[in-house]
């Protein structure tokens, strides 16, 4: 009679619904009904939330429909409360399914837990109704194995022996890399230092020193150790997590993401070997066209290759231009294939490396287009002696953003490229070949002094000069006739731009010398009155004290031989 009791109260429950719904669709609408109507067409208006049962810390389904006005959240709630209370009254616990009309019915030890309505199934992911129910299902009776593994002490003691044993060897384990890092990482720090002169440049030894340049090279093994030590940690705690009933859903996570990361990690690998080929192949194709553009230019510098449109000084800089732009085509070429160039970061890292570019180089670009010009226009060229301003001397280099001047001072001045482009060079080596350069010094003399005279001493004085060209001859111009003198100016060639201060200091002491010799006073820069006695020094006078006769003196490097020159 009890059996039969509890049979007629499951069959009640079972068929109320069914006998609930044939009821409403018979009767006349009611005030009620249309509000549910109202209700449920706010319902299809507006997206539902889905909701996810949770049992004893497991996900055992989720749910997605509404049913008789309750929502999906409505529905867990009410699930839960009728799940505790069918806990409460023990049992073996076996889950098993029913089908209803609406969808299936969860059961435990034959009595109604919840139901899997056909709205509740992911039919976007192509799930059915009885797929999800047998889902549920088996979520359902691990959750409860798992509670009555819960309850049991013996399960619970051998899950703290694991633990304790896995703790264990993750110790050993910790202590393996640890011991290993340290002897691999002292045998390459000995090996590093003692080969540190082959393997690193001198630059970089006088900044970070041996010791430094071995701390370097340990890093990479450090980062192996590390990555090591972290993923045995991930596996002990996932595995320790997985020994107990409530938070062996976790480990199941961690085991899960591990897993799915590495398979993302592999399967990203694998779509990205194309397009790793192909940028190898766009980067091997750039490399042979830039040798080939390499040798050309090298060609054309040294000689070898004669073109019209190009020459020897022009040659290196529009070589390094070509083959910048041609690398710079094949990055763009190669950038959609670059592994995660599609990704928002690797975009957002473009545009804020182009902003700063776009900010920062306006400068540089205005220096390199100085140096451009200068290049190409062949203002200056290295060798060559220039005046630029106050800085006079021998051009070494002229790059793309400075040009670098030694002074006759042994001094290397690096002027911008904007600077010498918006100022006036005077080049005195590129009209060398008509004759050398020509130097001039000035002289003012009296008008008792016969001018004629005067041209011959001038005259003479510069062929006693050495390293003045005589062809063509030194000449002697009168450029001005003044209140009480004559203004004479020697201009005089010289083969070497750069000796001019030389051979100046040799030519005003032969100018002294001959015309003290010939008892001619030199009034620079003017007079005003006679003097009572000739100014000039007498030639017996020449070698006074500490002076010595050119004999005597001791052989000395002459004038213009060195860097040094004296004057200079």
């Amino acid at each position: 009679m009890y059996a039969f009791g509890r049979w007629l109260i499951s069959a009640a429950s079972t068929c109320a619904p069914v006998v609930l719904a044939i009821g409403l669709a018979t009767t006349a609408p009611s005030p009620i009904h249309a509000q549910e109507v109202v209700a449920a067409k706010t319902a299809d208006a507006e997206p539902i939330a889905p909701a996810e049962l949770v049992v004893v810390n497991r996900p055992i389904t989720t749910l997605r429909a509404t049913a008789f006005g309750a929502s999906p959240a409505d529905r867990v709630e009410t699930i839960t409360d009728g799940l505790a209370v069918l806990l409460e009254r023990g049992g073996p616990l076996v889950v098993s399914t029913r089908p209803i009309p609406e969808g299936v019915a969860i059961q435990i030890d034959g009595k109604f837990a919840f139901r899997i309505l056909d709205g509740d199934a992911n039919q976007e992911a192509g799930e059915t109704t009885a797929l999800a129910a047998d889902a549920a299902m088996r979520n359902l009776q691990q959750a409860l194995d798992e509670m009555r593994e819960s309850r049991n002490s013996e399960a619970m003691l051998r899950a703290i022996g694991y633990t304790l044993l896995a703790t264990l060897i993750l110790a050993c384990l910790l202590w393996v890399i640890t011991r290993g890092y340290a002897f691999f990482a002292r045998r390459i720090r000995t090996f590093v230092q003692l080969r540190s002169e082959k393997l690193a440049p001198s630059w970089s030894q006088q900044v970070v020193g041996h010791s430094g340049i071995a701390d370097l090279a340990v890093v990479p093994l450090k980062l192996v150790a590390w990555a090591a030590a972290l993923l045995v940690v991930y596996e002990w705690t996932a595995l320790v997590l997985e020994f107990f009933p409530y938070t062996r859903p976790w480990g199941e996570g961690l085991f899960d993401n591990l897993l799915g990361a590495l398979g993302r990690f592999g399967r990203n690998i694998l779509h990205a070997v194309p397009g790793l080929l192909f940028v190898a192949l766009i980067f091997f194709v750039t490399r042979f066209i830039v040798r080939i553009v390499r040798a050309f230019f090298e060609g054309v510098q040294a000689g070898r290759i004669d073109v019209g449109w190009i020459d020897e000084t022009t040659a290196r800089p529009t070589g390094k231009l070509l083959t910048a732009i041609i690398w710079l085509f094949a990055l763009v070429a190669a950038y959609p294939y670059i592994p995660g160039s599609d990704s928002e970061a690797f975009k957002g890292i473009g545009v804020f490396v182009g902003l700063m570019l776009s900010i920062g180089a306006s400068g540089v670009v205005n220096q390199a287009v100085s140096g451009l010009m200068l290049m190409y226009t062949k203002a200056l060229r290295p060798g060559e002696f220039v005046l630029v301003g106050e800085t006079e001397g021998t051009v070494m280099s002229v790059g793309f953003l400075t040009t670098r001047i030694e002074t006759l001072r042994n001094v290397e001045v690096t002027l911008p490229n904007a600077y010498l482009a918006s100022n006036v060079t005077r080049n005195f080596s590129r009209l060398v070949a008509n004759g050398g350069m020509r130097l001039t010094t000035s002289v003012t003399i009296g008008y008792d002094t016969p001018w004629r005279q005067v041209h011959a001493m001038l005259q003479l004085a510069a062929e006693r000069t050495s390293r003045i060209a005589q062809d063509p001859p030194p000449r002697v111009l009168q450029t001005a006739l003044q209140d009480f003198y004559v203004e004479y100016t020697l201009i005089v060639c010289v083969a070497e731009p750069k000796l001019k201060f030389a051979v100046l200091n040799e030519l005003h002491a032969h100018i002294q010398d001959v015309f003290n010799e010939f008892g001619v006073q030199i009034m620079s820069p003017n007079y005003e009155a006679d003097p009572a006695d000739k100014k000039f020094v007498p030639k017996e006078q020449w070698f006074q004290a500490p002076a010595q006769p050119a004999a005597e003196q001791p052989a000395t490097r002459q004038p213009g031989e060195s860097r040094s020159t004296p004057g200079s």
